[in-house]
């Protein structure tokens, strides 16, 4: 994990580097925001709950996910990549998650031929020697603050008041979203689609899920706040099943060592790990 600079406040959950030697290696990828991606090596293909597939190029883009993903690494590997925010993921594409999730975009999809260009370069400086992981992301960073789509102020507002909402505890009630607003439900279900892909309650529902998913592979997060998520689901076969369909793998899965593991550092995933992230500290 590479924390974002200052400059990607508010854009990048944040940064982060995979490498391996492995010549190939299976794993699950949990129901995250868009990720922006440059392959310095290796290759990955994709395949999405609903049977889509999907290659690697050097630069590219994972849309948002509504659930998990099988990927396949064909290394040796070195990915460098960056989780977007979803407000940075419509200021950077103006697609809406509702209707383009759950696939990969070729880079040339929102951005112009000379930001593909500067990337590009980049990943071969970096395949060289000449460009470390880090300084890669300072151009990853350069991109995405150059996002050519403004948003408007109510849905900044709303996808902010949404932040907060998921910030403030394990289960917050959904009313208490509608209250901390000036617009109406029916428009903040509207944009919760539009930035999230789907309504505030399924947000606040994946969101559990990777939160479970988070405590699960952090042996060192106390049993009081153990204890307060689990009560979160009805029984024991509801959380199984959320968090294999948000996170692809079973509770009993997490206590391997895995590559996804690494992945869910409470730290790297904005408002959803917020309530965790004093534990792992």
């Amino acid at each position: 994990m590479i924390p974002p600079p200052a400059e990607a406040a508010g854009l990048v959950h944040t940064f982060y580097v995979i490498e391996t030697d492995e010549p190939r290696i299976e794993e699950a990828v949990p129901a995250y925001s868009a990720q922006f991606i440059v392959m310095v090596h290796g290759r990955v293909t994709f395949t999405f709950a609903e049977g889509g597939t999907g290659q690697s190029s050097s630069v590219f883009i994972n849309a948002p996910q509504m659930r998990a993903a099988r990927c396949v690494l064909e290394g040796p590997v070195l990915q460098v990549g960056a989780s977007l925010t979803h407000a940075a993921w419509q200021r950077l594409s103006n697609l809406p998650a509702d209707e383009v999730h759950d696939r990969l975009l070729p880079a040339e999809t929102v951005l112009t031929p000379a930001q593909v260009a500067v990337l590009e370069a980049a990943a071969e400086a970096c395949r060289d020697g000449r460009m470390t992981p880090e300084a890669l992301c300072t151009h990853l960073t350069e991109v995405i603050a150059a996002a050519p789509h403004a948003l408007r102020e109510d849905h900044v507002g709303v996808v902010d008041a949404i932040g907060r909402w998921l910030g403030s505890g394990l289960d917050p009630a959904i009313r208490d979203l509608y209250a901390s607003v000036s617009v109406s439900p029916r428009q903040v279900q509207r944009i919760c689609r539009r930035f999230f892909g789907v309504p505030p309650a399924q947000v606040l529902k994946r969101f559990r899920a990777l939160r479970a998913a988070m405590l699960l592979s952090q042996p060192a997060v106390s049993k009081e706040l153990h204890d307060e998520l689990m009560a979160t689901y009805f029984d024991q076969a509801h959380l199984i099943r959320d968090i294999r369909r948000y996170t692809g793998r079973t509770p009993t899965q997490y206590r391997r060592g895995s590559l996804v593991n690494d992945l869910l550092d409470p730290a790297g995933h904005g408002d959803a790990g917020t309530p965790l992230k004093s534990a792992a500290d």
